[in-house]
């Protein structure tokens, strides 16, 4: 297929739109359980909208991190896979481990463009933003090894090691304490219930892809799994100021109730009388003094 038949392919109606509507249904879903989950662990107001954001940013990093490392490694799976002669191919054959370093530092920049610039994750600290890195770095091992065992593909052993490493390399570094180590471990297995959701609907996903026909099998499965997270990207955007305005609005009805259910003013006391102020003892004296003369 051409490049022009690609394109015609995968934006045909209404294949497309039912795509990203299912995308939509499924993102839904997942603000529905981060909402009932914080609502069921709330302390007030701010501790439950500060953890539903916090879920929801959690959730946005692990498909922004895992997508840019997807993407680059479709682009390196397509080229291995098209690029069959030419002086390119003998430019790739030479240089395909530093371009494969290139198109790391690709998907960095576009991690980073994707989580603060399309959509600005303001409820997540640095420690918190490592954490869901690391753990999208084992959601695409789990990934890497449903198609080296399962899909039976020896197509992604070097990129399987490659990312061990990487993951190792965030564990360990040189000046890591063990202490540093268990904490790094703990904060990343909180995330496993968010990894976890992410897996679930990717497998949704590509379940209804390649049962419809819309996602094509001789493109690489590494392909198509990149072409699902663009669709939960491009929801995520367009979706994520749903649960912003919906929380908002939460708190503008309990600050109206509030006000609904003040206590009535209290009965205004009337002014009690004031004392009639003593003379001074200066005009007490004087009088003293007239009455004397007087007599």
């Amino acid at each position: 297929m051409s490049y022009s038949e690609y394109v015609a392919h995968y934006f045909q109606l209404p294949q497309c739109i039912i795509f990203a509507l299912l995308t939509g249904v499924l993102l839904c879903i997942v603000y529905l359980i981060f909402y009932l989950y914080a609502k069921g662990t709330k302390k007030n107001d701010d501790y439950f909208e500060q953890e539903f954001f916090s879920l929801s940013e959690r959730y946005y990093e692990l498909i922004f991190s895992g997508g840019s490392i997807i993407g680059f490694m479709a682009v390196y799976f397509l080229i291995n896979l098209f690029l069959k002669s030419g002086p390119f191919k003998e430019i790739w054959d030479s240089y395909k481990d530093y371009l494969l370093l290139i198109f790391m530092i690709i998907s960095i920049l576009l991690n980073s463009f994707l989580d603060h610039v399309l959509v600005r994750l303001k409820h997540l600290d640095r420690e918190a933003m490592a954490s869901i890195r690391l753990t999208g770095m084992a959601y695409m091992i789990l990934i890497l090894c449903y198609l080296k065992f399962i899909y039976e593909s020896a197509n992604y052993d070097t990129l399987i090691a490659y990312f061990l490493t990487l993951m190792i390399g965030r564990f360990v570094y040189f000046d890591a304490s063990f202490k540093d180590f268990l904490n790094c471990i703990k904060n990343a297995a909180a995330n496993i219930p968010i990894m976890i959701m992410a897996l679930v609907n990717l497998a949704i996903l590509c379940a209804y892809g390649y049962s419809t026909g819309y996602l094509l099998k001789h493109n690489g499965v590494i392909t198509n799994i990149f072409f699902v997270h663009l669709y939960v990207i491009v929801m995520i955007f367009i979706l994520h100021f749903i649960p912003v305005r919906l929380v908002a609005k939460k708190k503008v009805k309990k600050l109206e109730g509030a006000k609904k259910t003040s206590r009535p003013p209290r009965e205004r006391r009337e002014p009690r009388p004031r004392r009639r102020q003593q003379p001074e003892i200066e005009d007490v004296e004087e009088e003293i003094d007239i009455e004397i003369i007087d007599l």
